[in-house]
């Protein structure tokens, strides 16, 4: 199993596309991180009243700001890892190299997760560092000495590694790997995003929380409006758990296809 991790690990960094996006993770990150904190500014309450970067919605939401873009890039190279075979037309000869299907998937997986958690650190560490100057010109705290903020950072994390599965799963189903990234890329910058507006000004807030924002806001623990966050949220693991199932389900039928169908 080693080996085929390997492979799948060497096939994503022998190209450039790997550090290209991690370091479009980080720009894009820190600039949609700076959103929170410029309505909290916004918003600022009237004097005599404490900062609004007190608050640790707030403080979470400017940390995972950048979660917003972050999962969508992250969805892109879990489409290439798949569409890179079918377009390139070495599927074949990596079923011939690695004849049990399975193993090889659960490497594309294994190699996947590693570098969705390495663009989860690098958006995480974005929105830390944009915090920092609101935090210290607005006389705010950090929040770090909260285990709610550390149960937010480590969830940011891993929210973006599981965003690559929907990309696995988006790069199996549709062959062509154009259209798979109009596909992903419509429906997690145009079609959600609008939903979960409607929801959000509707004050929905159980459909809300059943998108992918909304769980992942929950799970956050995220409260600026910016990111459509619900007045009444999920509690975090159940946020967990709805977001998991829209991660994973397209990957699960994504791999279970694969696994059976014939090679043309």
């Amino acid at each position: 199993m080693s080996a085929v991790l390997r492979s799948e690990v060497r096939k994503i960094t022998t190209t450039r596309l790997w550090w290209i996006l991690l370091i479009c993770v980080f720009l894009l990150a820190g600039c949609y991180a700076t959103l929170p904190g410029v309505v909290a500014v916004l918003q600022r309450p009237s004097a005599g009243v404490g900062s609004p970067f007190s608050d640790p919605g707030t403080i979470r939401s400017i940390y995972n700001g950048g979660n917003t873009v972050s999962r969508i890039i992250a969805m892109v190279i879990g489409i290439t890892a798949f569409g890179s075979e079918y377009r390139h037309q070495t599927l074949a000869s990596t079923y011939l190299a690695t004849p049990r299907r399975l193993r090889l998937m659960v490497g594309k997986v294994g190699s996947l997760l590693t570098f969705g958690l390495l663009y989860g650190v690098a958006s995480v560490a974005a929105g830390m560092l944009v915090a920092i100057p609101f935090v210290l010109a607005n006389g705010g705290t950090f929040t770090l000495d909260q285990p709610a903020t550390w149960r937010s950072l480590v969830l940011g994390v891993l929210s973006i590694a599981l965003w690559t599965m929907i990309g696995l799963g988006i790069g199996i189903m549709i062959k062509n790997m154009l259209a798979a990234m109009l596909v992903g890329i419509s429906l997690a910058y145009l079609v959600e995003p609008i939903v979960s507006a409607v929801f959000f000004l509707r004050k929905w807030d159980v459909p809300l929380n059943l998108m992918p924002s909304g769980a992942t806001n929950a799970l956050l623990g995220t409260t600026s409006p910016v990111l459509f966050a619900g007045q009444h949220p999920f509690v975090w693991w159940q946020g967990a758990l709805v977001l998991a199932g829209w991660c994973l389900l397209p990957a699960v039928i994504g791999v279970v296809s694969t696994v059976r169908q014939d090679v043309g």
